[in-house]
């Protein structure tokens, strides 16, 4: 947190899938070497809750056998969600690395709807695709030019 007088680091959101960690903790690293703030979503030290990667959830939702609102709605979800929300709320920038699921690309569309600034790094999966990814103010290949258009656009 900045001090009186000072000027607060950008706060980056980077927002994928966990079949991603190791490159959304990559580029997170990538952006504090940068002199950005970050929130990694797989890294721990960055959450105050508990982490939900997809091998702590090993029940999948069956709308045979569960109601869906009690499925979500586990208090396990709720913080993880909520954390995410409260961060989203205040970031400076959103990067979304693709390819990734309706969660990431629910957080990064929160974001971007606040008004945050917003990148898209790769591409969707063959077949995939959203409209809604024009909302992006860059969409870049790699890693590297993402960091580009931030520096440019926090005057870095």
């Amino acid at each position: 947190m900045a001090r009186k007088g000072e000027l607060m680091k950008p706060l980056i959101f980077v927002a994928s899938s966990w079949k991603n960690r190791d490159h959304v903790r990559s580029f997170a690293n990538l952006c504090r070497e940068h002199g950005f703030e970050v929130y990694d979503f797989t890294d721990p030290t960055c959450r105050a809750c508990e982490e939900i990667p997809p091998e702590k959830c090993p029940e999948s939702f069956d709308p045979a056998i569960h109601n869906y609102y009690d499925f979500v709605n586990q208090p396990r979800y709720l913080a993880a969600v909520f954390e995410n929300r409260s961060v989203l709320s205040v970031c400076s920038a959103v990067v979304l690395i693709l390819p990734c699921g309706i969660d990431a690309t629910a957080d990064w569309a929160y974001a971007v709807g606040r008004g945050a600034l917003s990148v898209i790094i790769g591409n969707p999966k063959k077949g995939d695709f959203s409209p809604t990814h024009a909302w992006a103010n860059r969409i870049v290949a790699s890693d590297e030019e993402a960091i580009n258009f931030l520096q440019n656009e926090f005057g870095r």
